[in-house]
């Protein structure tokens, strides 16, 4: 699933608080995969670099635990990606990010439906997921359980 690319019928639109958004144009059932949240893969230092001077940030750090140990994963899809970057966050998502290895030590980060998704609705995703506390710009989620803030991994701005 993962190695065949995204769905031809996602698309990018205009929300009315949150800038682009990504939604389906097909109803999409619990446990589909949807498309990779594709980027550049990046170090550290490059990441911290970018999350201070770049004004927006879709960099994506994810935090594999392991054995005592951890790894991550640094992806910025700004210049390098594909339209996984335009889905938004939600305390109350309806997809979530997987990290799937296919032929390689670096994993691709899939994206599934974790519920029923309907047509026309947008496609969202808990950031946190990512590993990352919780940042300073303001969450427009309107969930019932909204946390307010963004997630923000602080460690790219030390």
């Amino acid at each position: 699933m993962v190695q065949f690319g995204p769905k031809n019928h996602l698309s990018v639109f205009k929300t009315d608080s949150k800038g682009y958004g990504l939604r389906t144009e097909l109803f999409i059932s619990k446990g589909s995969f949807i498309c990779e949240y594709a980027g550049e893969l990046i170090g550290k230092e490059e990441a911290k670099r970018r999350a201070k001077h770049d004004s927006i940030n879709y960099i994506f750090v994810l935090k594999e635990h392991y054995a005592g140990s951890v790894t991550e994963t640094i992806i910025d899809p700004t210049c390098i990606g594909n339209i996984g970057r335009y889905i938004n966050h939600s305390c109350q998502p309806n997809a979530a990010i997987i990290p799937v290895r296919i032929d390689s030590p670096i994993p691709r980060l899939a994206v599934f439906s974790i519920k029923d998704i309907q047509i026309n609705e947008e496609i969202t995703y808990d950031y946190a997921s990512g590993g990352g506390g919780t940042g300073k710009t303001r969450c427009f989620c309107n969930s019932v359980d909204c946390c307010g803030f963004l997630p923000f991994d602080e460690e790219l701005l030390s």
